[in-house]
């Protein structure tokens, strides 16, 4: 009894240490939430417009000439990673100076806060000219991707045949890829004529080699499906060989003529001089053989994101699901002043040019979000907690 009756005061001469312990730790344990708490409110308030996964394409931009003039315009449209043209002029780099013309780009892109992640060539296969100083070029500076493209099908012969007699080639490409750690995204481009087209011949043709260095940049405009569960089914048997993203828009619109539209019932003479094409090319002529009846009235029309047939939200989902990582961009082909065709001038005011540029960022990454992507962008302060926060990301990865 006495035993215990001593140890008590020792532990009451003790416990006034110990609670003043513990309230200190609890006093600065809130010093420091609320230090926490107000710094996140700081730097909600000062943090700079963030950036975003996707890459501006240069080619859009030939009417600025410097790396500080481009990456003033990627700063201005809210990006820091770029597409760059290599190619003949108004190409920014020069193929046959891009030994020393593209490094200097790239440091000059770089010094202004842009990075070059991926190039535009003029690449065919591993015998173009000037196919291996590219790739030494750009490997050596840190780009590893690059489009490659421009195979056509020659209409008289079966076209099986001309895939086959490809591979080698392809294969040629791709050991000269892999030698430089680099991957060749082919572009297919809109046209019956067009290896790729289609998507799934040039699929079935890059089957045969390894996806990390031969793939394809899928191009939403130029293989714009009028049903869009079909776009899903392209990238769902695709997946491993989607290696990029170029999102673009169109449609495809019913042009009728001015005159009466209908099967040809007329009297006069049927000649193939005066055969109706459904859009008064044969001067309005109601007797023209076919008259405005002639099947599929359709015309295909370049359009700003958001205004034609794509579906951005599905695209987004689409590409989650099957892990997409590489990088996409825009490509304006729609009437931006000669933007759209690569011109090294412009008919348009600049701030109008990159304000349309910055809309078709801002409505991808609208679109994106709403399916569920994660590109890393900072929001704006009024944002940031709320709903919107915790997405992140370079490149347009998937988390």
């Amino acid at each position: 009894m006495g035993g215990r009756g001593v140890a008590a005061p020792r532990r009451r001469d003790r416990e006034p240490e110990k609670i003043m312990d513990r309230r200190e730790l609890l006093q600065w344990s809130a010093a420091a939430a609320t230090a926490a708490a107000f710094a996140k409110s700081a730097v909600a308030q000062t943090a700079p417009p963030g950036k975003s996964g996707l890459l501006v394409c240069s080619r859009n931009l030939q009417w600025l000439r410097t790396p500080q003039d481009v990456a003033k315009a990627c700063v201005d449209i809210g990006l820091d990673h770029l597409d760059l043209s290599v190619a003949a002029y108004p190409g920014h780099v020069d193929p046959a100076k891009v030994k020393t013309d593209l490094p200097a780009f790239v440091n000059g892109l770089k010094q202004a806060g842009v990075v070059v992640t991926c190039i535009t060539t003029p690449i065919m296969d591993a015998d173009t000219p000037n196919a291996e100083a590219i790739l030494d070029a750009a490997a050596s500076s840190g780009i590893t991707h690059y489009s490659w493209g421009g195979f056509t099908y020659d209409t008289a012969k079966p076209y099986p045949v001309q895939l086959d007699a490809l591979k080698p080639h392809i294969q040629k490409l791709a050991k000269l890829n892999e030698k430089y750690k680099i991957r060749a995204m082919y572009r297919p481009r809109a046209g019956a004529g067009n290896i790729g087209a289609a998507f799934f011949d040039i699929l079935d043709l890059l089957k045969a080699f390894d996806p990390r260095f031969v793939a394809i940049q899928y191009d939403t405009a130029a293989l714009l499906q009028p049903v869009r569960d079909v776009f899903v089914m392209h990238m769902r048997l695709g997946a491993p060989y989607i290696g990029g993203m170029v999102l673009n828009d169109a449609a495809l619109t019913l042009d009728l003529p001015t005159y009466d539209q209908g099967f040809y019932t007329g009297t006069g003479p049927i000649r193939s001089t005066n055969a109706g094409d459904n859009t008064g090319g044969d001067g309005g002529n109601p007797l023209a053989i076919g008259g405005g009846g002639r099947p599929l009235p359709y015309h295909f029309h370049p359009m700003r994101v958001g205004t034609g047939m794509i579906d951005l939200i599905l695209i987004a989902r689409t590409l989650k699901e099957i892990g997409f990582n590489g990088p996409m961009e825009t490509d304006v082909a729609w009437s931006l002043g000669g933007a759209e065709n690569g011109a090294d001038k412009n008919s348009l005011a600049r701030q109008a040019v990159i304000g349309q540029l910055k809309r078709e960022r801002l409505t991808i990454e609208a679109g994106f979000f709403a399916g569920g992507w994660n590109i890393d962008i900072a929001r704006p302060a009024f944002q940031i907690g709320g709903a919107a926060a915790g997405r992140g990301g370079r490149g347009g990865a998937p988390q």
